[in-house]
């Protein structure tokens, strides 16, 4: 199963922690919308990638 982890902000080390949590024994990849500009288009192909997708706020 691959996750995909989108941040909207910096995550806070709970969140880092989550993050751990749900990516073990699992293909993961991450995703950040803090950036200036993100690539909308690459978010869209992750997640139609991912089997499941987690947005952290």
């Amino acid at each position: 199963m691959k996750i995909l982890q989108v941040y909207r902000s910096v995550p806070s080390d709970e969140v880092k922690t989550l993050v751990q949590i749900l990516n073990r024994d699992r293909e993961s990849d991450e995703f950040d919308l803090s950036i200036e500009n993100p690539d909308y288009d690459l978010l869209v192909s992750k997640i139609f990638a991912a089997d499941k997708t987690v947005c952290w706020w």
